[in-house]
């Protein structure tokens, strides 16, 4: 019997020759591999402005204009994705966008066929073309920033930024953009001397006033930052753009019902698909008692981003945080404050859940500390330190007993200073054995294999610490 042999793509086009005939027969979903492992053998711009296209039509937009988005940051011939947006924007209906896309487009190429469709098509009236176009390019800059922003990519956003025209950096918009970029990563001068400039041209300018706020909350400012904050709340936004960015500004602030005055009727009037709105809504309600109408918003806004932790989870851990790890790190006892921050280290989402008064109070403990803060957060090596550590994590995954981690830590100082930096699992097991062994019958054995040691190694790390009283 003669059977058919199905011969697989050998190099990028035929992958991409799969994805045209899914496509000519509507099937976008279908087409997205095919195009996906065309563009790892070969990124040629027309297999991503066919995968764009398909993810749209597949109703994945978002992903569609993140992909087109991703390659203008990459690629220095970056035109014919605008026009793909253009083209995008005119399908979904959202004739603002397809406008504001189609004339930098045209601005990039001078291509004045697609300048005189764009205004046909939109029926577009103005009186000075030179002012159209500067707000098509600050809509685009200020597009490609959020996007850069919102992945976390700070650096790249404000490279963005400066490669703007001139013209275009020195608007107000992009300054208080630029302004903000430098305040998430800590470049507190570089923000000030622009939200100076900014305040000093308007002192209503609620963008410049909710960043200089800001900045005065994380320099621990505190008198200037309590007029600011009174400032803030007596604020009327004149436009949805400045409730939007002062309620979310005073949501982070703990300003909850201010926030929900400003951010309530946004939502209700427009029910914006906005990931900070979402995330600022349900802290919102949370703060203010409404626990269950907090959980669904906070389902609406993990339907289509991983945000994380949830106002709830936040709540918990804080409260653990005072009740457990608060007393050891002001304990007298060394080793107990070690166990504390260990404690901390071992929380989920610490680095969003842990305080600004919470830093400030890690700041004043002793220099040991900090080298294991250092370790913790910074990844710095430190051999004694990462001696204790491990011990700590083994133990951890056991039992979580405050005792039992600085039982471990007094042991691990002892070994450190007696230079017996090996077999850091048996020593642990030695130290749980002898703990549980006091309230628990359990044998050396059970222990070992607890461990996964050999009965030889935990009964010789049992000796040792019999024979040099630790």
């Amino acid at each position: 019997m003669n059977e058919k042999i199905v011969s697989l793509p050998v190099d990028a086009d035929g992958y991409a020759h799969i994805a045209q005939k899914k496509i000519r027969q509507q099937l976008y979903q279908d087409a997205i591999p095919y195009l996906e492992k065309a563009i790892s053998l070969n990124s040629k711009q027309d297999y991503y402005i066919a995968l764009a296209t398909c993810l749209v039509k597949a109703g994945r937009t978002e992903e569609g204009i993140h992909t087109l988005f991703e390659r203008i940051v990459n690629e220095e011939d970056f035109a014919v994705y605008f026009y793909q947006l253009s083209q995008i924007y005119t399908e979904i209906r959202d004739p603002n966008k397809a406008f504001l896309y189609g004339l930098y487009y045209v601005q990039l190429t001078d291509d004045q066929d697609y300048f005189d469709t764009l205004k046909k098509t939109f029926e577009v009236t103005y009186t000075s073309q030179t002012a159209v176009e500067a707000e098509s390019t600050l809509y685009v800059a200020q597009q490609l920033f959020q996007y850069l922003f919102s992945h976390g990519r700070i650096d790249e956003s404000i490279d963005w930024l400066s490669s703007q025209p001139v013209h275009i950096q020195e608007r107000k918009e992009m300054r208080n953009l630029k302004a903000m970029a430098y305040l998430f990563m800590s470049k507190y001068q570089e923000a000030e001397a622009l939200l100076d400039q900014l305040l000093a041209e308007d002192e209503t300018d609620i963008h410049a006033l909710c960043h200089y706020t800001l900045l005065l909350y994380n320099t621990h400012q505190h008198e200037k930052f309590n007029h600011y904050l009174q400032r803030l709340n007596k604020l009327h936004p004149i436009n949805e753009d400045e409730s939007f960015k002062l309620g979310i500004v005073l949501s982070f602030l703990k300003q909850y019902e201010a926030s929900q005055q400003l951010l309530l009727p946004l939502y209700k009037k427009r029910n914006l698909r906005n990931a900070q709105l979402l995330h600022a809504l349900s802290f919102n309600y949370f703060a203010l008692g409404q626990e269950k109408e907090s959980e669904e918003t906070w389902r609406k806004l993990q339907s289509f981003s991983k945000a994380a932790p949830s106002p709830k989870e936040v709540h918990d851990t804080s409260r653990f945080i005072e009740k457990d790890i608060l007393p050891l790190l002001h304990s007298d006892d060394r080793h107990a404050r070690i166990v504390g921050l260990f404690k901390l280290s071992q929380l989920p989402y610490k680095e969003a859940i842990i305080s600004k008064e919470l830093w400030d109070q890690l700041e004043q403990l002793g220099d040991y500390e900090k080298l294991y803060l250092s370790y913790i957060f910074n990844d710095l090596h430190l051999v004694k330190l990462d001696y204790i550590h491990q011990g700590l994590v083994l133990l951890w995954q056991h039992d979580q007993s405050t005792e039992l981690l600085i039982s471990w830590v007094d042991k691990a100082q002892a070994l450190i200073e007696l230079n017996e930096l090996k077999e850091v699992t048996a020593y642990a097991a030695a130290c749980y054995y002898l703990y549980m062994k006091r309230t628990a019958a359990i044998s050396i054995q059970h222990c070992a294999e607890l461990f996964q040691l050999t009965r030889y190694r935990l009964t010789k790390a049992l000796d040792f610490y019999k024979q040099n009283s630790i």
